[in-house]
């Protein structure tokens, strides 16, 4: 009996092992898919449920059956209904043109972001990105080592001089934090090796005094603007979306799980009636302190819209970024910080949109396919 070559059986087991090399990935990427959509219907259905439990909305049969067929023949699939449902229930009727949060996550931002997105999510880096002045950085914890804002080495005493003073406040932002997590407040002079060295790296900014437009709203946190800017396929830049983020009593800082959401509805900043809270309960004005957002208009917003655009513009690389920024007492425009992966469009969506329309979002879905 003739022997078959080794050479013949390591090409099979090559073969063999790359066919099931490529099953286990598929395989991988099919839970993570699954459990993805499961996140979002679930997150979606909760907004449902509080929307028709605090604000008498109610998804009547035709209203899901429209978000049901145009998540099916739009977008591609069903999963990207539950989240139409939210946008109709608060808009009180379907709009053609919605972009699903799960929609936004899955298909858009990978593409036209260009897989770069997660860059930003490094809070260390973008000083060296955008190289703006509108940052409050005023040092950097980079792999052991403390820098000051030109990113020459320092000791952590030396923040105290750099806060002016030692009981000056600051914020440090851990890379990789998001909505309010990894973020912690600390006195300049109590800021110590052994405190960096927990965190990690990070950006340590200071404390930003907000207009006192917001100090009416709600004073101890420091009220945020999140401004979406786009470009489109000529290369031009706009803002298409914006809404103001307020703490609640007893925070130190906004956090998306605690916050009240304010749309903003036209170009020079003027609020909506209405804010709502973490659980889509609609409020006609904040929750603790009463102050009523009808007919106000955001001081400096204008400023804050072109800062975002001219940002975007010296960093071309993404479609679409959501912009935090603030207003400060002198104001100035304040760049708190920059999203380009997932960044958060569904409150936008469902206030003020659909927000993204001619961009050819929608049919990005046969290149995800």
């Amino acid at each position: 009996m003739s022997k078959t070559p080794l050479s013949k059986l390591q090409s099979q087991a090559k073969t063999i092992l790359t066919s099931t090399e490529s099953a286990i990935r598929k395989l991988a990427k099919s839970v993570g898919a699954r459990r993805y959509d499961n996140y979002h219907k679930k997150e979606a259905l909760k907004a449902v449920a509080g929307i028709e439990t605090y604000n008498g909305a109610r998804l009547t049969p035709a209203l899901k059956k429209r978000a049901d067929d145009y998540a099916i023949q739009v977008l591609g699939r069903r999963e990207y209904a539950p989240w139409l449902y939210v946008y109709a229930l608060v808009c009180g009727a379907f709009k053609e043109g919605w972009i699903p949060d799960n929609f936004f996550g899955r298909v858009v931002w990978p593409q036209v972001n260009n897989g770069l997105g997660e860059l930003t999510d490094h809070k260390s880096l973008t000083k060296i990105v955008l190289r703006t002045e509108a940052l409050p950085d005023i040092a950097y914890r980079l792999n052991g080592v403390t820098y000051d804002r030109n990113f020459t080495p320092i000791r952590p005493s030396d923040l105290s001089d750099l806060a002016g003073g030692g009981a000056t406040p600051l914020f440090l932002k851990k890379d990789g934090s998001s909505q309010g997590r990894g973020v912690a407040k600390i006195a300049a002079g109590d800021i110590t090796e052994d405190t960096l060295a927990a965190i990690g790296n990070c950006v340590i900014q200071r404390a930003i005094e907000q207009h006192a437009f917001f100090d009416e709203i709600m004073s101890g946190s420091v009220a945020t603007l999140r401004i979406t800017t786009v470009k489109n396929g000529a290369g031009e830049i706009d803002w298409r979306a914006a809404y103001l983020r307020l703490g609640r009593k007893d925070t130190a800082w906004v956090q998306s799980g605690n916050s009240v959401r304010v749309a903003i509805v036209d170009r020079d900043g003027e609020l909506d009636p209405f804010g709502y809270t973490e659980a889509w309960r609609r409020w006609p004005a904040h929750p603790d302190t009463g102050f009523s957002f009808a007919k106000k208009r955001i001081p400096g917003f204008r400023e804050a819209t072109a800062t975002c655009v001219a940002l975007h513009r010296s960093f071309p690389h993404f479609a679409v970024i959501g912009w935090d920024v603030a207003i400060d007492r002198n104001d100035r425009v304040r760049l708190i910080e920059w999203n380009a992966a997932h960044c958060d469009i569904k409150f936008s969506e469902a206030a003020t949109g659909p927000c993204f329309l001619g961009l050819g979002w929608e049919r990005l879905r046969e290149a995800a396919v």
